[in-house]
């Protein structure tokens, strides 16, 4: 049994630490004990100190001596400097690692590295949005849908129309009022919202100064901030259509003019066979214009681009045939050249009118797109492509995916995956420096590209990790083939690193819904071979 003063001095410790809402009072008879006061003001300070990290309070600093307050006081500062590197980290810096919270840091400096990577792709992907909207030729707006404010325009856009930056202030300048017809504009609300697109529909605007121009109006919905909005591109036909105008007036005037132009101008009768060709043609395609007169049709594109015209004059042709305008037509189309080689063109083609309102033919102008055809595929080729190793990035990775899995889901061939993760990696930045990680990098990727077998596709998920997909692949085969790829590694001596091996984690396809479901079994497995010493191949 203990005694009556040594209860009443456990009861108010034990009030003293359990309950902070109650205001608790020292038994008197010992209220003033030196030896109890130092314990008393040491209990108060660990309690008060820990309902103050608890709450998330950090500015009052811990003061006293002992292990406890120690230890709480350590606490306190590791969550000062985790405060401070989150802050770093939210103002656009990545340098901070946290090192001093056991597996937490481990975790912490994973996400963050990851975010930084994330960041990193998102700026690239915008970077190569602006390039490709700079770089399209003709002129690109993008405007709210609701009253036509405009949010981005490209150079183009201020060519064709003389505009200036100044004149051009986005979120105050109106696109709606440079539409000349009111009514085209509520014809081209009213596709959009119901068709989600527009297609060459024909406008009239003004540019700068009131010049008037007619422009083929193709446009996108699409959504920003939740906010519908309307991506469009105007291909100015002011120039064509003054063409077409002085066709109807005087055909010497017209040909005057089209013999002068540096793009191909050219009429065709309703029978298919052309009236005119300017002698541009012979510097697109090294035929003369009378050869080119000669020529089939057969012979004047090649086949996909034959049946491709065929059916958008088909299209165009019967709405005359209905009533209707001539529905003009745009497209790119191959043709064949003299010399064996093709060239990539754009054709725009309009309706003939008689004087008293009769379709009689077909003005067409065709302009040489090779060089941008070229700027599209490297463009293309950049948007799909790792950066530091040149294998695929993680955009093309995620297509081939959402491809596979819908061609196994329609009953064709399954599909096998590899995710693979370079083992310490870390290690060889801290040791070597990140260019020497760089380079283990892109030397990997070379290994990997000369293991896997013509078809499978390699790319970089992340980071240090990588994933290969493997068409027509069962889950043994591919499990076969990851054990190949983990020695060819595990023998390879990197440049200036030695040796490095990774870890390997095999899915199969299994009546997936979503290409996720593959990753993330894949991403099991790696974990596994993690959890089970490394340099090894799982599956899941």
């Amino acid at each position: 049994m203990i005694s009556k003063d040594a209860r009443s001095i456990l009861e108010y410790f034990k009030a003293l630490l359990n309950d902070l809402r109650v205001s608790v009072i020292p038994p008197e008879n010992i209220s003033n004990d030196d030896s109890f006061l130092e314990i008393d003001q040491t209990i108060k300070t660990i309690r008060n100190s820990a309902t103050a990290l608890g709450n998330g309070n950090l500015s009052e600093d811990i003061n006293g001596r002992g292990y406890v307050l120690g230890s709480l006081k350590n606490l306190q500062a590791s969550l000062r400097n985790l405060t401070w590197i989150t802050k770093t980290i939210a103002s656009g810096d990545f340098s901070q690692r946290v090192h001093f919270l056991g597996d937490f840091s481990e975790a912490f400096n994973s996400m963050t590295e990851k975010l930084e990577s994330s960041i990193h792709e998102l700026e690239e992907a915008r970077s190569h949005f602006e390039m490709v909207f700079q770089t399209i030729p003709d002129a690109t707006v993008i405007t709210k849908v609701a009253d036509g404010t405009l949010i981005a325009y490209n150079r183009a856009f201020m060519e064709a129309t003389k505009f200036t930056d100044a004149d051009l202030t986005v979120g105050l300048f109106n696109i709606s009022d440079l539409c000349i017809d009111a009514s085209q504009r509520e014809s081209f609300i009213k596709t959009l919202e119901a068709n989600g697109f527009v297609e060459n529909l024909e406008v009239c605007f003004y540019g700068k100064n009131n010049e008037q121009h007619t422009g083929l109006v193709s446009s996108k919905k699409i959504s920003i901030d939740g906010m519908p909005h309307a991506l469009s591109v105007i291909r100015d036909i002011t120039q064509l259509k003054a063409i077409e105008a002085k066709l109807q007036q005087s055909e010497e005037r017209h040909r005057l003019l089209a013999d002068n132009a540096a793009d191909v101008i050219w009429t065709m009768d309703l029978t298919g066979r052309f009236t005119y060709i300017s002698p541009s043609v012979e510097k697109l395609r090294g035929y003369t214009v009378e050869e080119v007169m000669a020529q089939s049709q057969e012979e004047v594109l090649c086949p996909g681009s034959l049946v491709q015209m065929h059916e958008g004059l088909a299209r165009a042709i019967n709405s005359v045939q209905n009533g209707l305008p001539f529905q003009v037509y745009r497209g790119e189309l191959e043709q064949p050249c003299k010399d064996g080689t093709t060239v990539w063109t754009e054709a725009t083609v309009s309706g003939i009118y008689s004087e008293d309102g009769r379709f009689v033919g077909m003005l067409g102008v065709t302009r040489d797109i090779s060089e941008r055809k070229l700027m599209e595929e490297e463009i293309r080729r950049l948007s799909i492509t790792d950066k530091l190793t040149q294998s695929f990035n993680r955009l093309k990775l995620d297509e081939t995916l959402e491809h596979h899995n819908k061609w196994a889901q329609n009953g064709s061939a399954p599909f096998a995956i590899i995710i693979l993760d370079i083992d310490h990696f870390k290690l060889v930045n801290d040791t070597y420096g990140h260019q020497v990680g760089d380079r283990v990098l892109i030397e990997l990727v070379g290994l990997l590209n000369e293991t896997v077998r013509h078809g499978d596709v390699v790319g970089r998920w992340g980071g240090e990790e990588f994933l290969i997909i493997l068409p027509d692949t069962s889950l043994m085969d591919a499990a076969r083939l990851a054990e190949r790829l983990r020695q060819a590694v595990a023998n390879h001596s990197f440049a200036t690193a030695g040796a490095v091996t990774i870890s390997l984690g095999v899915s199969a396809y299994k009546n997936d819904t979503a290409p996720e479901s593959i990753v993330s079994r894949a991403d099991r497995a790696l974990y596994l071979a993690k959890e089970k010493g490394r340099n090894r191949v799982e599956v899941c």
